[in-house]
């Protein structure tokens, strides 16, 4: 997608400006928390291969102004065959690495369907234009242009427990948004095993209610 254009990584209304990468390569564009070489080779390449297949076909519908999401329709992505199942497992490793970056526990159901080990998928997808770079392209014009959203962890208002994990990632015009909902024996184990990770999300329920995020904002952090 990028080729050898020039790189730079920054945040859309950031202050610490921007700064220059290397390539597609660069380690700056790397997650903190490290696969090892057999999961990040052999049992996840696999879906990494099928979602560029996928995106490039979320890609012609969107140019010819359909709705990505139609991509699903194809032959190829019948529900349950494995093409079907390796786009979700693509989401499904990034979901691991987010939360591996803030240090908290990857669901074990999940990590072991993103490297193969399990058919049962937990990955809800939604595809739509990202409003971000729409905005950026009408004063710019059209650029390679990717980003992701971080970790979301979601909370439900009346238990003040987790519900989900969430985050998106873009690429040229396209968001894709994935998540991850809680079962109830996970959060327990939250609660029980993982007092730290605990602990933060909680902080950071407390934050958004003394700082809530205006519809826009939500909108634009693909939530």
């Amino acid at each position: 997608m990028f080729g050898k254009e020039k790189m730079v990584i920054g945040q859309f209304g950031g202050a610490e400006g921007y700064r220059n990468a290397q390539g597609p390569k660069s380690k700056a564009l790397h997650h903190a928390a490290g696969l090892c070489a057999e999961c990040n080779g052999n049992r996840t390449q696999p879906a990494d291969r099928e979602f560029d297949l996928f995106h490039n076909r979320t890609l012609e519908l969107y140019a010819a102004g359909a709705e990505p999401i139609t991509a699903f329709e194809d032959e190829r992505y019948g529900d349950g065959s494995k093409p079907y199942l390796d786009v979700f497992r693509y989401f499904a490793k990034l979901l691991c690495c987010h939360m591996g970056d803030v240090r908290g526990p990857r669901p074990i159901s999940l990590s072991a369907f993103a490297i193969g080990d399990l058919v049962l998928n937990r990955v809800f997808l939604a595809i739509d234009g990202d409003p971000n770079y729409r905005d950026w392209a009408a004063v710019s014009g059209d650029h390679a242009y990717a980003a992701h959203g971080g970790l979301n962890l979601s909370m439900d208002r009346e238990t003040k427990l987790p519900s989900r994990i969430q985050s998106y990632v873009t690429l040229g015009p396209i968001r894709y948004r994935y998540w991850m909902e809680f079962a109830s024996i996970e959060v327990a184990a939250l609660a029980c095993f993982h007092k730290a990770f605990w602990q933060s999300a909680r902080a950071a329920m407390q934050d958004y209610i003394n700082n809530p995020l205006t519809d826009e904002q939500l909108d634009r952090r693909g939530l």
